[in-house]
Protein backbone atom coordinates (compact mmCIF):
# COMPACT_ATOMS: atom_id res chain seq x y z
CA UNK A 1 0.00 0.00 0.00
CA UNK A 2 1.19 3.51 -0.76
CA UNK A 3 -0.21 6.44 1.22
CA UNK A 4 -0.95 9.39 -1.09
CA UNK A 5 -2.28 11.91 1.44
CA UNK A 6 -2.38 12.05 5.22
CA UNK A 7 -4.28 14.46 7.45
CA UNK A 8 -5.39 14.53 11.06
CA UNK A 9 -8.77 13.12 9.98
CA UNK A 10 -7.80 10.41 7.51
CA UNK A 11 -5.72 9.31 4.58
CA UNK A 12 -5.87 8.42 0.89
CA UNK A 13 -3.94 5.43 -0.43
CA UNK A 14 -3.58 3.05 -3.32
CA UNK A 15 -3.02 -0.69 -3.21
CA UNK A 16 -3.64 -3.82 -5.24
CA UNK A 17 -5.98 -5.34 -2.63
CA UNK A 18 -9.70 -4.66 -3.08
CA UNK A 19 -10.59 -2.77 0.07
CA UNK A 20 -14.34 -2.49 0.61
CA UNK A 21 -16.13 0.65 1.79
CA UNK A 22 -16.92 0.34 5.49
CA UNK A 23 -13.93 -1.91 6.21
CA UNK A 24 -11.88 -1.13 9.30
CA UNK A 25 -8.17 -0.81 8.44
CA UNK A 26 -5.12 -0.08 10.55
CA UNK A 27 -2.39 2.28 9.37
CA UNK A 28 0.99 2.30 11.11
CA UNK A 29 1.60 6.06 11.35
CA UNK A 30 5.25 7.03 12.04
CA UNK A 31 5.59 8.71 15.43
CA UNK A 32 2.03 7.77 16.42
CA UNK A 33 1.70 4.01 15.95
CA UNK A 34 -1.18 1.89 14.70
CA UNK A 35 -4.28 3.97 13.98
CA UNK A 36 -7.68 2.57 13.08
CA UNK A 37 -9.63 4.04 10.20
CA UNK A 38 -12.76 3.19 8.23
CA UNK A 39 -12.76 3.13 4.44
CA UNK A 40 -15.20 5.79 3.21
CA UNK A 41 -14.71 5.48 -0.57
CA UNK A 42 -12.92 3.38 -3.18
CA UNK A 43 -12.26 3.94 -6.88
CA UNK A 44 -10.15 1.40 -8.71
CA UNK A 45 -7.03 0.76 -6.66
CA UNK A 46 -7.38 3.97 -4.61
CA UNK A 47 -9.35 4.47 -1.43
CA UNK A 48 -9.91 6.98 1.34
CA UNK A 49 -10.30 6.26 5.04
CA UNK A 50 -11.30 8.32 8.07
CA UNK A 51 -9.46 7.80 11.36
CA UNK A 52 -11.49 6.70 14.39
CA UNK A 53 -9.84 9.48 16.41
CA UNK A 54 -8.21 12.70 15.25
CA UNK A 55 -4.42 12.42 14.99
CA UNK A 56 -1.78 15.01 15.79
CA UNK A 57 0.10 14.80 12.49
CA UNK A 58 2.87 17.05 13.85
CA UNK A 59 4.08 13.96 15.74
CA UNK A 60 4.71 12.04 12.50
CA UNK A 61 7.83 13.96 11.50
CA UNK A 62 6.44 14.14 7.97
CA UNK A 63 6.68 17.47 6.23
CA UNK A 64 3.54 18.67 4.48
CA UNK A 65 3.71 18.90 0.71
CA UNK A 66 3.62 22.33 -0.87
CA UNK A 67 0.13 23.29 -2.04
CA UNK A 68 1.35 23.28 -5.67
CA UNK A 69 2.39 19.62 -5.41
CA UNK A 70 -0.98 18.61 -3.97
CA UNK A 71 -2.86 20.55 -6.65
CA UNK A 72 -0.67 19.05 -9.36
CA UNK A 73 -1.41 15.53 -8.15
CA UNK A 74 -5.15 16.26 -7.97
CA UNK A 75 -5.10 17.63 -11.54
CA UNK A 76 -3.43 14.46 -12.80
CA UNK A 77 -5.91 12.29 -10.90
CA UNK A 78 -8.80 14.34 -12.30
CA UNK A 79 -7.52 13.84 -15.85
CA UNK A 80 -7.21 10.09 -15.22
CA UNK A 81 -10.76 9.95 -13.82
CA UNK A 82 -12.14 11.84 -16.79
CA UNK A 83 -10.37 9.68 -19.38
CA UNK A 84 -11.44 6.56 -17.46
CA UNK A 85 -15.10 7.58 -17.54
CA UNK A 86 -15.31 8.11 -13.76
CA UNK A 87 -17.26 11.32 -14.08
CA UNK A 88 -18.55 11.40 -10.51
CA UNK A 89 -14.99 11.15 -9.20
CA UNK A 90 -13.85 13.76 -11.73
CA UNK A 91 -16.53 16.19 -10.52
CA UNK A 92 -15.55 15.63 -6.87
CA UNK A 93 -11.87 16.26 -7.68
CA UNK A 94 -12.79 19.43 -9.58
CA UNK A 95 -14.70 20.64 -6.50
CA UNK A 96 -11.71 19.88 -4.24
CA UNK A 97 -9.32 21.66 -6.63
CA UNK A 98 -11.50 24.77 -6.83
CA UNK A 99 -11.96 24.86 -3.05
CA UNK A 100 -8.20 24.70 -2.47
CA UNK A 101 -7.35 27.57 -4.84
CA UNK A 102 -6.76 30.98 -3.25
CA UNK A 103 -9.84 32.63 -4.73
CA UNK A 104 -12.34 35.07 -3.33
CA UNK A 105 -15.83 35.52 -4.71
CA UNK A 106 -16.41 39.04 -5.95
CA UNK A 107 -19.97 40.33 -5.54
CA UNK A 108 -21.71 41.39 -8.75
CA UNK A 109 -22.78 44.99 -9.05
Amino acid sequence: MRVLDLSSNGFRAECEARVLVGTCVTLEVPGIGPSQAYVTWRRGNRFGAKFSTTLDVSQTGCAPLPREAVLGRMLVERAEARSGGQFGHEIELRRQILNSLPMVRVPKD
